[in-house]
């Protein structure tokens, strides 16, 4: 439901992008569309934090008494979340905004959805990783929050990554709205053949020559790494962390004595 009603309010916002491809609109509404798509599902993953706070002692108890292995409960839990709440959504939110904005055609809402869904993979197993290692669901929220925000930070949208210092680029190394940002505005531009950017001097609207969505991606250091690269990177983000949260359940949650 709560997909479904942000892509309604999403798509009503930016409905029929294209009309504006002759004006600056056409070119800083794409880009805040999918800057808007990674704050939404980092906001959303949050909701991964608790999953493993929840029931950690019984878990930890059960386990001692033999009733299940930490393999059973780690995969029940993540298949639980993972499937409904993670993938589900993305394709309703896809189905109902990518029409009513008028994103690039020729099949490319494929690519868009597997993007999402990926980006929504990763943030969230970076909450239930945190989510697990943490002392309490204070620490869990507060931690969980400032990584989402950094990610946010180093997506490309805010600050051109060309202006990054040297010693913080390890932070948008580590960020999946990076990955996810680039391969969501390389997949709506590449294709895109005229897109103007227009000013106003003097009550005199100007406009500039066309530009090609490539053009206006290399202009702002968007778009650095090929789609395939970065859902490659997303998705081993999200293998990495799933991967690192089952081996602290079996070495550091311990029933004490």
């Amino acid at each position: 439901v709560i997909s479904a009603l942000v892509a309604l309010g999403l798509g009503f916002s930016f409905e029929n992008l294209n009309q504006y491809n002759e004006q600056t609109e056409g070119i800083q509404d794409r880009l805040g569309v999918m800057f808007f798509i990674q704050m939404y599902y980092g906001l959303m993953s949050l909701s991964s934090l608790p999953i493993w706070r929840r029931d950690q002692q019984v878990f930890i108890h059960e386990r001692a008494s033999g009733v299940y292995g930490t393999l059973s409960y780690f995969s029940a839990s993540v298949l639980t979340d993972l499937i409904p709440y993670r993938v589900i959504p993305p394709c309703i939110f896809t189905a109902i905004c990518y029409p009513m904005i008028g994103l690039a055609g020729g099949g490319k809402w494929k690519i868009f959805l597997g993007i999402i869904i990926l980006l929504n993979l990763s943030m969230s197993a970076i909450m239930m990783l945190i989510g697990v290692i943490a002392a309490s669901n204070a620490v869990a929220n507060a931690a969980g929050s400032l990584v989402v925000l950094f990610f946010l930070l180093f997506c490309g949208y805010l600050q051109n990554s060309g202006g990054i210092p040297d010693d913080f680029l390890w932070l948008q190394s580590m960020s999946p709205c990076y990955y996810g940002y680039n391969a969501l505005v390389a997949n709506e531009f590449d294709g895109i053949k005229e897109l103007c950017i227009t000013t106003i001097l003097g009550g005199e609207t100007l406009t500039s020559d066309p530009f090609t969505g490539k053009e206006i991606l290399d202009c702002l250091n968007l778009g650095k790494l090929s789609i395939g690269e970065d859902i490659r990177v997303l998705a081993c983000i999200t293998a990495g962390t799933i991967g690192c949260t089952f081996l602290v359940m079996i070495c550091f949650l311990r029933e004490a004595r």
